[in-house]
């Protein structure tokens, strides 16, 4: 038999739960943890400053350590900028010699065979997505004549930029003691290559076919951040990387160099890059034999340590603006409009303010450069749209819409609501429209008073949205009711059986009462 009793206590330590649930206690925010950070050299900085760390989020980060592929940035750049300067075009043809194909097992390739023809575009493509020391080989011979040639071009654009604690000797980054840099360094250059517009589209492509050549290849991007790895059947659930501001850079892994990683997001006009070097598999519990799952768990570490910093840093630039904010700078959310047949006693002579449907509680959160140029043109910002212009109007009734928009992306939008009611007249009036759009003409007048609506404002693009707690809320705030009439109807069956049970007890205590009594006679 089931005991309602104990049910109860179960349904309120539910309801009680799921009450947390739905009202957390906010959480305190803290410095960053360096120590988080899996890899031994880091620095993050903002591309516009790229020598300075921010908040001072670096370890190391003038060490001289090894570069590995990363140094394909660099490679990149002067192939990019040798070509344009010699008078030549990234579409010119490139023949791949029997030295750009000597490699063994282990490499990271493009795929390449000797005798290919590519452009310097494609090949830029295979050296870059998949980190192909082939195509590196191809590029330094077509531009130099030989990678000796080419490392010096390499190093005479690194003084160049002010990497004076770097020294470069081969084209793709293979592990040679004197081929060296810093963080510091390799952030100054990925910052200079950024600036690039052919550079900045390689890198943030996730996959590649080749377009020129007598063969096609497609290339995939080794940088998680942009592009999942495909399952295995040795490893059939890769761990997720993905960083949706994510827009480059360049993976690197050897043995000595460990697992490397320069990675660069960009947030509302601020681009933030973060050099990682030094991950290894080779720490304390590591055996030498590691699963491939054990494996992914490290070659994760460079691309979630890089989305964590960014993420952290992006939180420390963004602004809030409350309502009373934005109408002190000039944000309009009243209209004046003027209805066509309006009854002709109307006080206000058929005049009527429509009033943005948004709370008092109203916060935009964006990043700081772009909150100071929105904050500058705010008054200029409300783009209205209305739908219903004819009397009769009510008092709380919805006669339209309005977006504010700030080039061209639409910040939030609005219901606009009638601030009184209107009469309709008995004749119809004629009224100035759009000749486009037909609308009645819509008097912006001088009124700034908006609010917000009750659901949330992301302000990061599109229209109203609701934020992640008041999803959760829109969840579990039903299941709390219902949790509630459960517990209800438990109680009151509970409060039945009971009283069930005591006129059970009252029934059988008369029956002895009575059975006494006749025993009595009886006797």
């Amino acid at each position: 038999m089931i005991d309602l009793k104990k049910l109860l206590i179960g349904c309120m330590s539910v309801l009680l739960a799921a009450s947390a649930l739905a009202f957390p206690f906010p959480a305190k925010a803290d410095s960053y943890n360096l120590d988080s950070v899996y890899e031994p050299y880091f620095i993050v900085v903002d591309a516009d400053n790229p020598t300075v760390a921010l908040d001072g989020l670096e370890r190391e980060a003038d060490t001289r350590c090894f570069p590995a592929s990363t140094t394909k940035i660099l490679t990149s750049i002067v192939v990019i900028e040798e070509t344009q300067k010699n008078g030549g075009s990234l579409s010119d043809m490139a023949t791949v010699s029997a030295n750009a194909v000597n490699f063994g097992r282990g490499n990271s390739l493009m795929g390449l065979e000797e005798g290919d023809s590519f452009s310097l575009l494609d090949l830029l493509y295979g050296m870059m997505l998949p980190s192909g020391n082939d195509a590196a080989i191809a590029l330094a011979e077509h531009v130099a004549g030989s990678t000796s040639k080419f490392a010096e071009l390499m190093n005479a654009k690194a003084k160049e930029i002010g990497m004076n604690s770097s020294h470069f000797v081969t084209v793709h980054g293979k592990h040679k003691e004197d081929h060296y840099s810093t963080a510091r360094d390799m952030a100054l250059l990925t910052a200079y290559a950024m600036k690039n517009e052919t550079f900045c589209e390689i890198v943030n492509t996730p996959k590649y076919t080749t377009t020129s050549g007598n063969r096609e290849l497609t290339v995939i991007n080794s940088n998680r951040m942009l592009i999942d790895t495909e399952p295995t059947e040795k490893l059939p659930n890769p761990i997720s990387c993905l960083y949706e501001y994510a827009i480059g850079v360049k993976t690197g892994d050897t043995t000595q160099a460990g697992k490397c990683l320069i990675a660069a997001a960009r947030k509302e006009g601020i681009t933030l890059i973060a050099v990682l070097f030094g991950g290894t598999l080779n720490d304390e519990t590591y055996d030498g034999f590691a699963s491939d799952s054990r494996k992914d768990k490290y070659n994760a570490y460079r691309f979630q340590d890089a989305k964590n910093l960014f993420e952290y840093e992006f939180s420390k630039m963004e602004r809030s603006v409350t309502l009373s904010e934005l109408k002190s700078a000039g944000l309009q959310t009243e209209f004046s409009i003027t209805i066509p047949n309006a009854i002709d006693t109307d006080p206000n002579g058929g005049v009527l303010i429509a009033r943005a449907d948004l709370a008092d509680s109203f916060t935009l959160k964006l990043m700081e450069p772009k909150m100071r140029t929105i904050l500058e043109s705010a008054s200029s910002l409300a783009e209205p749209s209305i739908t219903n212009s004819y009397a009769p109007i009510s008092d709380g009734s919805v006669i339209g819409r309005v977006s504010y928009v700030f080039n061209g992306e639409t910040l939030f939008s609005s219901e606009l609501i009638a601030t009184r009611s209107v009469k309709e007249g008995t004749a119809q009036i004629n009224v100035s429209a759009d000749p486009n759009t037909n609308a009645p003409q819509i008097h912006s007048g001088g009124l700034i008073a908006e609010v917000h609506p009750a659901g949330s404002v992301d302000g990061e693009g599109g229209c109203t949205e609701l934020s992640q707690k008041q999803i959760i809320l829109m969840i579990l705030v039903p299941v709390i009711l219902l949790l509630l009439i459960v517990c209800l109807v438990m109680f009151a069956l509970y409060l039945r059986a009971e009283r069930i049970r005591e006129e059970k007890r009252k029934k059988a205590a008369a029956a002895r009462r009575r059975a006494k009594q006749r025993a009595q006679r009886r006797d």
